[in-house]
């Protein structure tokens, strides 16, 4: 049961803002390729698969962490209905809007220079509603989802009056439900297990932290085995999805070199997230105007220039452009 008088220390949220920054920059490792990849590079391809394996749902179970710190059961509809308006506000203006210019900005420069998954018809705005991972703003279905998350998981922290340990057993069932594409609803059962494991580590907090730091280099060989077998294939996803949570989050424990820039880049996730996969595609447009990136290209030019404008186009829009924008500066906050 979530305890809603325990404090948390300022360490605490440092490293959960350090595995933030982490998990955001194998997000944008991960949008540097879109579709078709680059010739004679197939240690990328290799290193994406692994990727996906498992860092969505170390997103996820960060996303259930950072929730649950912050929920508290609801006594009364009226007190739910609030929190629903309140998450609402906190993340879908934000998926609309950045939906919106993906659509557009895809629709004017599809004619005259390379786009990855275009506009078709208009069709593609209903899309972005109905359909979020179908759309031609895919990349921001994590937003779409964690909406539907915070409010199933207000919900049914209130039936059960702060127990976390029924949404953790729903997270598990909905393992086994046929995956469905309308609201985003295949990537809600796959990843519900992941935010709800991060709701049981706060309400565990001290055994789950000692744990961690126990057992964190063991889960990391672990990890990497999986994937070096290639047993993250399939289903076998799941375990390693589950190794990443003590492997990455036990290594965002350790203070090291370097921790306190992951840090910042962890709290500015938010924005990374909503318009990394631009600041890639419009990047990757001008310089294949001029060169090619197949073959060493990718390596010494294309890869560290796109990782640099996913990471850096962004930050700099929300430090020193948003701002002057007021309501733009609060919905990617």
């Amino acid at each position: 049961m979530l305890n809603s008088s325990k404090p948390y220390s300022r360490e605490r949220l440092h490293d959960i803002d350090r595995a933030k920054g982490l998990a955001i920059l194998l997000v944008v490792f991960g949008h540097v390729v879109a579709r078709q990849p680059p010739l004679g590079n197939e240690w990328y391809t290799a290193a994406k698969e692994a990727v996906y394996a498992f860092h969505m749902a170390f997103f996820m179970f960060l996303s259930g962490v950072v929730f649950f710190l912050r929920a508290r059961p609801v006594s009364d509809f009226q007190a739910f209905a609030t929190g629903v308006r309140k998450r609402f506000v906190r993340l879908m203006p934000a998926y609309f809007l950045f939906a919106g210019i993906v659509f557009a900005g895809k629709w004017g420069a599809q004619n005259f220079a390379h786009v990855d998954n275009p506009v078709t018809g208009w069709g593609g705005l209903l899309d972005i509603v109905l359909f979020p991972m179908q759309s031609v703003s895919a990349f921001l279905w994590y937003i779409y989802v964690l909406f539907l998350f915070s409010v199933c998981g207000l919900a049914l922290l209130s039936i059960t009056k702060g127990r976390v340990w029924p949404l953790v057993a729903l997270g598990v069932a909905l393992q086994f439900v046929p995956p469905v594409h309308f609201l985003g609803l295949g990537q809600f059962s796959k990843y519900f297990l992941f935010f709800a494991l991060g709701g049981a580590a706060v309400a565990l907090w001290e055994s789950y932290a000692r744990w961690v730091d126990r057992l964190w280099l063991l889960a990391m060989a672990g990890l990497i085995g999986v994937l070096a077998v290639g047993w993250d294939s399939s289903h076998g996803w799941m375990l390693a999805a589950l190794l990443s949570i003590p492997a990455l989050h036990g290594l965002c424990r350790r203070e090291f070199v370097g921790g306190r820039g992951l840090a910042f880049v962890g709290a500015m996730s938010f924005s990374i997230y909503l318009m990394n996969t631009m600041a890639i595609g419009a990047t990757k447009a001008v310089m294949l105007k001029f060169a090619s990136w197949d073959g060493l290209n990718f390596v010494l030019l294309f890869f560290p220039m796109l990782m640099v404008a996913g990471v850096l186009l962004p930050i700099l829009l929300k430090k020193y452009v948003f701002p002057k924008l007021g309501w733009l500066d609060r919905i990617t906050s």
